[in-house]
């Protein structure tokens, strides 16, 4: 075959390169010393060379890639072949493989300079140990300074702050005091704790840039660390003459009047800087979140903070849609909170974008600009699950499982949450498809959390459909990840006595929660129902005389159990007098009108 057949030939090659991944094997080059090719391996090699280049330059890392390795293929010595290719895989972002290829250019030219500094580069994005290549890479050519910036953010990455002053001081004395190396130096004093020297260095900026604004707020934000509040509002107000109508003025005040306490004066800067076009909506949330650690400030300045949320709300996103739907909560305004997160998930359906990013995670071409989006609407869906749960408005709470089953990739979540609102509607038949359905989708056997709450229903479920042993079974289950779940051991529990059955261990299980929780009702209640069914009628009544007195009373299960208790020690006036109290307050025992029919007169 001729070069010029080759090369109409390659194209239909090229083509179906297009659809071939990225190889899993990297080319290395071989041991040994260094061999010529022939002249038509070597116009193989720059022609597929100029390819990747191309491609590379048009965005197609994956064709790209392919015609860097049949350059590599055709000339296994060809540095630049694997430098090239190490691009490709970074700009890809699979910086493991573009080390390894990143290597083998420096081993075949260890004397290139840019070879060096790409290694260096890809070692500390990796983890690995780039100060001898960052170092070589300075000491051949200093005025490279992205060898210095990457060996600076390497010592600072490391907290290798020795290092860090030495290498701008050696950077100093080669080329003189720098607006970058103040800035540099302040930075890695401050993270010492070295507050005044970092306050020593910003000086020199404001001294040498009077005008810029930037530095004064920098000396302010110090001096405020510093506790020395007169000279940062000095500074801050050094910082207003230069640009009185920047927004980062207008943050460095709301600090200062949050560190003095004024909060009057602080949240009218905070609705300067909220109104300010200028602001950017992440430092608006972040205020608003650090807000909400402080219910007691909300509650005084609720309508200003109500402004401050309409303020952010102008334009859409998840994340202050579910820290506006908190605050609703924190401030008593449970219905409308309600209101914004139906509104927010009903979006998030449909939303493609979001969808992708669940879909494909990081894989997804939007995954760098929604993956925050995409994490706040889950978290926003989960509190809403919880506030329908709280409602118990479980229609509505089977419908919003089925939305989440279109979005979200954690599916057995949905079918847990479906299953629970079948259980509490008594659809216990759909209650346990759905709960099942949950267990065979679930593959992380690492989240308790779930699986005891997925456990404990299909214990519940089990027992509605009176299948006792497996209800056990789900429950022993939940006890061996939680042994001291007392919630779980009193529902077990009474599940047993209901039964008759393992009277021992339900008693045994009983005792577990009315030490813990002394106090706790419910847990009395059952404790003394099963010395009930053991037929210790007398220390069943001493217990169930706590119960009442600590909240039972009002409980017409605990009424009717109580007098259930009086009738097996022959106190029958008393037990009709609990009875007909439960009947009066609207109790549905099937047996309550036969017991008190039985008793009177």
């Amino acid at each position: 075959m001729t070069f010029r057949r080759y090369i109409r030939a390659s194209f239909f090659l090229f083509a179906l390169a297009l659809a071939v991944p990225v190889a899993a094997k990297l080319p290395a080059p071989p041991a040994g010393e260094r061999k010529a090719v022939s002249e038509r391996k070597r116009m193989e090699q720059i022609y597929y060379f100029c390819e990747g280049k191309k491609r590379l330059l048009y965005g197609d890392t994956q064709s790209a890639a392919y015609c860097f390795e049949q350059a590599i293929k055709a000339d296994p010595y060809c540095d630049a072949c694997y430098y090239e290719l190490s691009n490709t895989y970074t700009v890809a972002n699979q910086l493991g493989e573009a080390r390894l290829l990143a290597q083998s250019a420096y081993a075949l030219d260890s004397a290139n300079v840019w070879y060096t500094l790409r290694l260096a580069q890809l070692c500390a994005g990796t983890g690995a140990d780039a100060q001898p290549f960052f170092k070589k890479v300075i000491a051949q050519n200093p005025q490279i300074t992205e060898a210095y910036h990457g060996l600076l953010m390497f010592y600072d990455a490391q907290g290798l702050y020795g290092e860090a002053e030495e290498l701008i001081a050696q950077r100093r004395q080669r080329f003189g005091l720098s607006e970058e190396s103040i800035l540099s130096m302040q930075n890695i004093l401050f993270k010492q704790g070295k507050v005044s020297e970092a306050i020593a260095e910003a000086r020199q900026l404001t001294d040498r840039h009077p005008d810029e604004q930037q530095y004064w707020l920098l000396l302010a934000e110090l001096y405020g660390v510093a506790r020395a509040d007169s000279l940062s509002f000095e500074a801050i107000m050094q910082a207003k003459a230069c640009d009185s109508t920047s927004y980062a003025l207008q943050a460095a005040l709301s600090d200062y009047y949050r560190r003095a306490s004024d909060f009057g004066s602080y949240f009218q800067a905070l609705l300067q800087l909220f109104a300010n076009e200028a602001t950017p909506a992440v430092q608006k949330r972040q205020v608003l979140a650090f807000l909400q650690h402080f219910p007691a400030v909300e509650k005084d300045y609720t309508a200003t903070i109500d402004s401050l949320y309409a303020l952010t709300r102008t334009t859409f996103s998840y994340q202050q849609e579910e820290l506006y739907a908190t605050y609703l909560l924190q401030t008593g305004r449970r219905g409308y909170a309600l209101s914004v997160l139906k509104l927010l998930t009903l979006r998030g359906e449909n939303d493609a974008l979001l969808r992708d990013v669940a879909a494909n995670g990081k894989k997804s071409r939007f995954f760098a600009t929604h993956a925050s989006e995409y994490l706040a609407f889950y978290g926003a869906w989960q509190l809403y699950v919880s506030l329908l749960m709280g409602r118990q408005e479980w229609d509505l709470l089977e419908r919003e499982a089925d939305s989440y089953a279109k979005i979200l990739p954690d599916k057995h979540k949905a079918f847990y949450v479906k299953g629970v609102s079948y259980l509490y509607q008594k659809k216990y038949p759909d209650a346990l498809g759905a709960l099942l359905q949950a267990q065979k989708l679930h593959s992380a056997p690492t989240d308790t959390a779930f699986l005891l709450n997925l456990y404990s229903s299909l214990g519940d479920v089990y027992f509605y459909l009176n299948k006792p042993s497996k209800s056990d079974k789900y429950f022993e289950k939940t006890l061996r990840l939680d042994p001291n779940n007392h919630a779980v051991m009193n529902n077990y529990a009474y599940y047993l006595s209901l039964g008759n059955r393992k009277l021992s261990r339900a008693l045994q299980l009983s005792k577990v929660t009315i030490d813990a929780e002394p106090e706790n009702p419910t847990y009395l209640d059952t404790y003394a129902w099963i010395l009930y069914c053991m037929g210790r009628y007398s220390d069943s009544k001493q217990v169930f005389r706590q119960a009442l007195v600590k909240g039972g009373d009002k409980e017409p299960v605990m009424l009717e159990h109580y007098g259930d208790v009086l009738y097996k020690l022959k106190e029958y006036s008393n037990a009709l007098i609990y009875w007909q109290r439960v009947a009066e307050n609207g109790g549905d025992s099937p047996q309550l009108q036969e017991k008190i029919n039985r008793l009177k007169p």
